[in-house]
């Protein structure tokens, strides 16, 4: 009973807790606001609990001497682990959300808005239909077992406190630029067909100068913009379930690039 009540044994539990919980509330599906606090920070305890036996012993060991400085910087450490782990993910769902976005503004619907219901945050009509289907593609792929099982392997290849996590911010910038790809990807069909539209629209207007352009160009983009997303919804989830394994890639990236050296 004593090495359970020791203070070595019980700052590595709330270690592992700190880099657990820390990914939970940034992690796709783990952080939506649907699930309240109390749930996700529930959820990451008995998450730990079921770790702990799993983890290398060697990894989860703290110095008989660690000060409240070193126990503070480790607490830091872990807390960025997670964070970085969760923001791959999110930073993925940000270029769908991103691509929505464009998609709606050139189908004149940027000014219809909903609550999205991961986040809470005002989003398009197109930008929550790209949401909630990628996370049902998210589910079907099982993408919350592949998540805690990254989150597994990354006690195995980064003991506490060992990780190299100043190498995660120009990793970070290099998934980042993956974002705007994901979102140029997704809404150039729209982009280029509804130029081609609006510089038809142009010449028509040059041709019949009485002709009321801006009356006639609304419903027309809003028809065609239907038309094509409903045409392209169907590979959509085809789309997505490539950059979702795309996104699981960059977290093994992750983790090799921030675990020890040697």
């Amino acid at each position: 009973m004593e090495s359970f009540l020791s203070a070595d044994y019980l700052i590595s539990c709330f270690l592992i807790f700190t880099r657990v919980g820390a990914m939970i509330m940034t992690a796709p599906f783990f952080s939506s606001a649907a699930f309240p606090s109390q749930v996700k920070l529930f959820f990451a305890l008995i998450t730990s609990v079921l770790l702990y036996p799993v983890i290398p012993g060697v990894h989860t060991e703290i110095p008989m001497d660690a000060g409240w400085i070193y126990v503070s910087l480790a607490i830091g450490t872990e807390v960025l682990i997670g964070v970085a782990m969760g923001l791959v993910g999110q930073l993925i769902m940000a270029g769908l959300e991103m691509a929505g976005r464009l998609i709606s503004l050139k189908i004149v619907l940027a000014f219809a808005e909903l609550v999205d219901s991961m986040t809470q945050q005002r989003s398009t009509l197109v930008s929550n239909l790209f949401t909630m289907l990628a996370l049902l593609v998210f589910l079907a792929m099982d993408g919350d077992k592949l998540y805690i099982n990254a989150l597994a392997r990354s006690f195995e290849v980064i003991p506490l406190n060992q990780s190299r996590i100043e190498l995660a911010g120009p990793f970070m910038l290099e998934v980042a630029t993956y974002l705007f790809l994901i979102a140029v990807q997704i809404a150039s069909p729209f982009m280029i067909l509804l130029f081609l539209l609006d510089l038809s629209l142009a010449i028509f207007a040059r041709i019949m100068p009485q002709a009321n352009v801006m009356f006639i160009a609304l419903p027309l983009k809003l028809g065609v913009g239907f038309a094509l997303l409903l045409w392209v919804l169907p590979w959509l989830p085809v789309a997505f379930e490539m950059m979702f394994d795309r996104m699981f890639e960059f977290l093994e990236l992750l983790l090799e690039e921030i675990m020890p050296a040697g």
